[in-house]
């Protein structure tokens, strides 16, 4: 019995790898090995998830639903009763003022209070006995034939006034509740919505009420703030529970899946069929989806000029291949599904080989072809010359890439535009033959016979010829189209897929900053000094000159340390220590926008002369110079890549070229000190990354002074002045880059620079420049 439990479990494990091994064998799209190729093929095992994996899978394929409790705002309190019996009362034109307070004071007894003007007469009478609430609607209602209203605060007191002065009294607020009865009074009405969106709801009440009884719609918790008496409340909700029904109950949805047309068509067609005149170009006769004409994005629903506007909504799913139809009218949707199997029909040569063509949108037909051929390849037999199936009227190519064998491609063997193959050896590869035919130094046989050579051949560079078993792919970079030779049914299916593929670019916004410090100790000491003759008229001026300097100009000159020497009033020498800590410039601010993996470049500067040889000639004793240009200032050039948690990758090349001081063997031809970075970081979208450690180390001193006296010693010191500067400089380089994939960040991103255009109003730059000149300027050596 164990044997046989064995037994049977070996057989049962054979059996299931039978089946998975034939499962893994199938063929491509529209492709079809022999049986050697099939057999000669190593199968891989099939490698099965770990149970923790599946179970994972399984619980993120499901929807997750957290529900809440449907309370978006306090429940709504019980509406506040008149203390009190039941009451009688007549009154004929009797002046409000005394209604009033006869009715809230006398008979009521409740606090009220009136604001004037309060004038007008009354007419009011009840022949039975009435409870207090309803004595109170009575006299709201009559108060209100006098352009007065009546509010209740949150302590209890009653209002008597004008609307408009009551309105910021701030009355108790009341909810419109289908349970609790409202207040009565003017004041502040909330009503929430169950089904109706509150924008919605208020269009509709707009033209319906006075100009301010909405105060505001509150599309998050979906519900209106209104103001008014009960009287108009009411009316008000009487019309809200009109419309706030269960829209999704009442309205019909159908899908309907296409097996042959495409959704475009059948959307146009059934437009037509509603009277909306066909907002999409019908197909070439017997093409199907071939060579369309260009044509907008249809709405989702029948235009307003149509009879059917409101009452049919058509919506094309293209990921699908099916049609949405929406309509309040359940009758709609089989009449719809009628005219759909009218015209999703089988064409008369479906089952016929023809070009289709796929009008890219946002990508390049020549990334895309290529693509393709990665996702359907697959091994093939060569294919004679004779059953190429070359489509008439085109001519074939034969042409090698990079490929081994004789005549054979990367991708199998030679082959013509759109399949045929030429005679030779096959060669073994991705695709199989004609996968990649017009590549340079092949030839080409044109319908005349002849043969081109070279320069015939160059058109065919670039293009991208695809075999997938009987399917040819081509891309048309010119039109930016990828050309499919196929049955309808194949062409449907890789038109699934290029739609996916199809995707706008994602792009980067790079925000650079390029920094200079300048951390600096210049010292600079000595004395200048000056001195006047007795006599007027004359003066001997030394370095500096300090003789025409008053006192108050001497705080001007003199930042830092300072000692004065007076002799008699005639000589004045100021000793000065300065030192200069710290500078920061901004060489450049550069803002680029780059596709994915492309390389952006930008070059702020000036091109400066210099002098690379120098010709003389002897019989008419003149010499020619030969200048060239060289590029000077801030160079920048970036390639991103951007993966989807948006960690964007750069190589930057970052490069400052300064024109330096002359070289004295090189005849006067200025130096260039040149400082470059080259580096791959990666940083998350919005934020900074510095590059930086490009150092530079500058010392130089000097004296000046009056001849021979400057070198007297010990006392030479008086009549000079030394200067030591030593300046390290460090280049700095921010970069932000923000990845950009939609219109909508592409927006943020333009509103965003038109904002920091804003701080550059010419009153902006009138108020810095004010401020600027405002400050007192540095003093100069």
């Amino acid at each position: 019995m164990i044997f046989h439990r064995f037994g049977h479990s070996v057989l049962t494990c054979a059996a299931l790898h039978v089946l998975v091994s034939t499962a893994w064998a199938q063929p491509a799209i529209g492709g079809g090995e022999s049986g050697a190729a099939s057999s000669a093929r190593v199968v891989p095992p099939p490698v099965e998830p770990r149970r923790e994996e599946s179970i994972d899978a399984e619980r993120q394929s499901k929807p997750r639903i957290f529900r809440g409790n449907d309370q978006v705002v306090a429940t709504a309190r019980p509406a506040t009763v008149p203390a009190g019996g039941p009451l009688t009362f007549s009154f004929e034109d009797a002046p409000v003022a005394d209604v009033v307070r006869t009715v809230l004071g006398d008979i009521m007894g409740v606090p009220y209070v009136m604001h004037p003007p309060i004038a007008g007469t009354v007419t009011l009478a009840s022949r039975s006995a009435i409870p207090p609430d309803q004595a109170v609607f009575l006299l709201e209602s009559a108060l209100q034939a006098n352009g007065l209203a009546l509010a209740r605060d949150a302590r209890g007191t009653y209002h008597v006034g004008r609307a408009d002065m009551l309105r910021n009294l701030g009355s108790d607020v009341r909810q419109a509740s289908p349970r609790v009865p409202l207040s009565p009074g003017f004041g502040a009405i909330v009503i929430p919505l169950n089904y109706i969106g509150a924008g919605e709801m208020a269009a509709i009440l707009r033209p319906m009420v006075p100009g301010d009884a909405i105060v505001r719609v509150d599309t998050v918790r979906n519900l209106l703030v209104m103001s008014g008496t009960r009287t108009q409340a009411e009316g008000w909700l009487e019309l809200v529970n009109t419309f706030d029904v269960d829209l999704l109950k009442g309205m019909s949805v159908g899908v309907f899946p296409l097996k042959h047309a495409s959704v475009k068509d059948i959307e146009a067609a059934l437009r037509l069929v509603g009277g909306g005149g066909g907002a999409s170009a019908p197909s070439l006769p017997g093409t199907g989806a071939v060579a369309q004409a260009p044509r907008t994005q249809a709405p989702a629903s029948l235009g307003e000029g149509n009879p059917l506007f409101g009452a049919l909504r058509i919506m094309p799913i293209e990921s699908i291949n099916s049609i949405l139809v929406v309509t309040p009218r359940a009758s709609y949707l089989d009449e719809a599904r009628r005219w759909i199997e009218r015209l999703d029909q089988p064409s008369d040569n479906g089952a016929e080989a023809q070009l289709h063509i796929f009008k890219v949108q946002n990508g390049n037909a020549r990334h895309l072809a290529s693509v393709l051929s990665g996702i359907f390849g697959g091994a093939s037999n060569a294919t004679s010359g004779s059953n190429s199936g070359v489509a008439p009227g085109l001519s074939s190519t034969t042409g090698s890439t990079f490929g081994q064998g004789a005549a054979a491609s990367a991708f199998g063997n030679t082959g013509s535009l759109l399949g045929g193959a030429s005679s030779g050896r096959s060669g073994t590869g991705l695709l199989g033959g004609g996968s990649l035919g017009g590549a340079v130094g092949g030839r080409t046989t044109n319908m005349s016979g002849g043969v081109a050579q070279g320069s015939q051949n160059a058109q065919q560079v670039g293009q991208v010829v695809t075999a997938i078993g009987n399917i040819r792919v081509m891309a048309d970079e010119l039109n930016n189209a990828v050309l499919v030779w196929g049955t309808r049914g194949d062409y449907l299916r890789i038109e699934a897929t290029l739609k996916r593929l199809d995707l706008p670019p994602t792009q980067v916004l790079i925000e650079a900053t390029i920094v200079e410090v300048t951390l600096g100790d210049n010292l600079n000491y000595g004395v200048q000094w000056g001195f006047k003759d007795s006599r007027e008229g004359s003066s001997y001026t030394g370095a500096g000159n300090i003789s025409s300097l008053t006192g108050g100009d001497l705080g001007g000159v003199a930042q830092g340390f300072s000692y004065i020497l007076r002799n008699g009033g005639t000589t004045r020498a100021v000793l000065r220590a300065l030192s200069d800590k710290s500078q920061l410039k901004v060489i450049s601010s550069p803002s680029l926008m780059v596709l994915d993996n492309h390389t952006a470049a930008i070059t702020v500067g000036n091109q400066q002369p210099i002098r690379s040889a120098t010709t003389a000639n002897d019989t008419n004793s003149t010499t020619t110079s030969t200048i060239q240009y060289k590029d000077t200032g801030v160079g920048l050039t970036v390639t991103p890549s951007v993966n989807s948690g948006n960690l964007v990758t750069m190589q930057v090349d970052q490069a400052v070229t300064e024109v330096g001081d002359a070289v004295a063997g090189a005849d006067g031809q200025p130096a260039f000190l040149q400082r470059q970075i080259s580096s791959k970081v990666a940083v998350r979208s919005g934020e900074s990354i510095v590059l930086g450690g490009l150092i530079r180390d500058n010392s130089n001193s000097g004296k000046t002074g009056v001849p021979i006296l400057q070198d007297i010693p010990l006392v030479g010191k008086l009549f000079g002045t030394n200067r030591a500067n030593n300046t390290r400089t460090e280049l700095l380089v921010v970069l932000t880059p923000r990845v950009v994939r939609s219109d909508i960040d592409i927006r943020e991103v333009s509103e965003d620079l038109r904002d920091r255009l804003k701080g550059l109003s010419v009153p902006s730059l009138r108020k810095s420049a004010e401020g600027a000149e405002a400050k007192p300027p540095a003093s100069s050596q």
